[in-house]
């Protein structure tokens, strides 16, 4: 599963380092350094996992879900 997020600029650094801290769930990359667009990607088997972090840290962080592609 791979999720396109858009946020603050201001807020990536942080946004990024909480996903970074779980290791295990996911991969996290800045498509492009000029917008503030992140992709996570995400084994199958913590999608449950990220769903949920993602639920907690909306509640500190404002950010958008513009897109979540699945896997074939």
């Amino acid at each position: 599963m791979t999720i396109l997020v858009t946020m603050d600029k201001r807020d990536i650094m942080f946004f990024c380092a909480l996903i970074e801290a779980t290791e295990r769930f996911c991969f996290i990359r800045t498509i492009d350094k000029n917008k503030p667009l992140i992709e996570i990607s995400a084994s199958p088997y913590y999608i449950n996992e990220l769903k949920e972090l993602l639920d907690y840290i909306k509640k500190t962080i404002n950010f958008e879900i513009l897109e979540v592609l699945e896997d074939d």
